[in-house]
């Protein structure tokens, strides 16, 4: 193997930012269903090879005063 062949690969940190907006009855059925879509978040990276490490999870949920048009 000459030396131009070896390839040399570096390593990234990605943060995401964003947010979920959902309607539930209640605080707790709104954590269970980020928890499921975590869970499947979590399996797609599973699925990548070049992702090495992964930390993703909820940070804070606060309730949104609801609108006049859904009252």
């Amino acid at each position: 193997m000459w030396a131009g062949s070896c390839r040399r690969y570096e390593k990234f940190r990605i943060e995401l930012t964003g947010f979920i907006e959902m309607d539930a009855d209640q605080e707790r059925d709104a954590r269970l269903l980020t928890g499921r879509i975590l869970g499947e978040v979590r399996s797609v990276f599973s699925e990548h090879g070049a992702i090495q490490d992964c930390e993703i999870g909820i940070d804070t949920i606060t309730e949104k005063p609801l609108t006049w048009k859904y009252r």
